[in-house]
């Protein structure tokens, strides 16, 4: 049976950090993943915007100086891990996936980032995009690609999940 492939925007990599709506989704992604059941998928990009959100949610005191740290220290040593192994893609940004996004950006009027995730998402064959940005999940589904919202449907991606 081949694994299923799973992109995660970016929203989709913070909930695996910080606890909010979807989290629990992104809980038994990850599970499943090391089970190798699943390949989970995300753009070095997506890395930086995490970043700046971990970042934002420390600054504002939505997190503590402390968990601003484990936060960062469980991202890059779960991705590390991941990464060893072989359960996570972590994509690069290619003149290609950069041209496609400029088209994408034109064609559905998105933020150039997003349109960068729905390129790296296409050009590396995944499955199913996960994440919580309506609109960024319709574009993804106007360009042929399966999505799921995992905070307003968490229980899809479960059956997806399972049915692996």
């Amino acid at each position: 049976m081949r694994e299923l492939s799973v992109y995660l925007d970016t929203s989709g990599v913070v909930k695996r950090y910080v606890k909010e709506r979807g989290t629990e989704v992104l809980d038994r992604v990850y599970s499943e993943a090391e089970r190798g059941r699943v390949k989970v998928a995300f753009s070095i990009w997506n890395v930086g915007e995490a970043l700046g959100v971990f970042d934002r949610y420390h600054k504002r005191g939505a997190i503590s100086e402390e968990e601003f740290g484990s936060t960062l220290s469980n991202l890059t040593s779960e991705t590390a891990k991941m990464l060893r192994l072989g359960v996570l893609r972590l994509l690069p940004i290619t003149s290609k996936s950069l041209v496609e996004s400029w088209e994408l950006v034109l064609r559905h009027h998105i933020y150039a980032a997003d349109a960068l995730q729905v390129a790296s998402a296409r050009e590396a064959g995944c499955d199913l995009f996960l994440g919580a940005d309506n609109t960024l999940l319709e574009v993804v589904e106007k360009e042929n690609m399966s999505s799921i919202n995992i905070e307003t449907e968490p229980e899809t991606v479960m059956k997806n999940l399972d049915s692996i």
